[in-house]
């Protein structure tokens, strides 16, 4: 059986990885910009836990475990938004619950910047490997 190396041409048609300009004045910027690439590489260390709110510590917690820790969430709702739809992709990969694309397209990013931050996980993660039986 023959194999044909595709991924020159796949690298090519992803938008996340390349400018196209269609008009010698307009052109079509990346859909990730550098400060949103660092935000979704950060989010790989951050658990599921962390999309939960936080819960604010009583006076006998904070005696015990020391002052509150600081929150993983982002103050910008728009970055916040990016981080938990990457947290979860860094998670779940391409399964991801309906529930988080729409929290980020409702927060202002567009499917072009939804699928390029899935695409750029996916290809970032791991390869899948089956342990020998």
């Amino acid at each position: 059986m023959a194999f044909i190396d595709f991924t020159d041409a796949a690298l090519q048609a992803l938008p996340a990885l390349r400018t196209v300009p269609e008009t010698p004045s307009l052109a079509v910027s990346e859909p990730l910009s550098r400060f949103e690439r660092r935000i979704v590489e950060l989010a790989r260390e951050d658990g599921l836990d962390t999309l939960k709110p936080q819960r604010k510590r009583g006076w006998f917690a904070r005696l015990i475990f020391g002052p509150q820790p600081p929150s993983p969430m982002l103050a910008n709702e728009q970055l916040e938004a990016l981080r938990r739809l990457a947290v979860q992709a860094w998670h779940h990969g391409y399964t991801l619950p309906a529930s988080v694309m729409k929290e980020a397209r409702v927060a202002g990013h567009s499917e072009a910047k939804i699928g390029a931050v899935i695409d750029f996980i996916g290809r970032a993660r791991a390869p899948f490997r089956r342990l020998a039986a």
